[in-house]
C-alpha cells in the first residue's frame, strides 16, 4: 500500500507498513522531521545550482519553476514582472539549463528523482 501528502509544495510517495500485531507505529512527528530535513538537503542543493547562474538566468528559473513562492509562473506572468517579453523569457530559460547542464551533472540531486 502507498500513501501519498503534500509536503513543502511537493507531491511525495511514501510505501505504508503493513500493521504488525505487538508494533507500534512510529509518531508522525518523526516522519515530518524526516521530510523536513530531505526538503531542506534538496533545497541546499538546488541553491547551490542556482548560485552559478547569473542573476537573471536564475530569477527567471525561481519564477518559472515556483521555487520564490511555491507557485510556478506562466513565460507571459514572468514576462510581465521583469519587464521583458515571452520569447525572452523563453531564451533565458533554455540558456540557464544548458548552462546547468554544461556545467556538471547534478550530484547529489539524483537521489530526489523519482525512478
Amino acid at each position: 500500500m502507498v500513501i501519498a501528502y503534500v509536503t513543502q509544495s511537493a507531491r511525495v510517495a511514501l510505501p505504508r507498513m503493513p500493521e504488525q500485531p505487538g508494533r507500534r507505529p512510529r509518531p508522525d512527528n518523526r516522519r515530518d522531521r524526516e521530510d523536513d530535513a530531505a526538503f531542506k538537503a534538496l533545497r541546499d542543493k538546488l541553491s547551490g545550482v542556482l548560485r552559478r547562474l547569473p542573476d537573471l538566468e536564475r530569477r527567471v528559473l525561481e519564477l518559472r519553476m515556483g521555487l520564490v513562492d511555491g507557485n510556478p509562473h506562466k513565460p507571459g506572468e514572468v514576462a510581465n514582472r521583469l519587464g521583458m517579453t515571452i520569447p525572452e523569457v523563453k531564451r533565458i530559460e533554455a540558456r540557464a539549463f544548458e548552462r546547468i547542464r554544461e556545467v556538471g551533472p547534478l550530484k547529489g540531486l539524483e537521489k530526489f528523482l523519482p525512478r
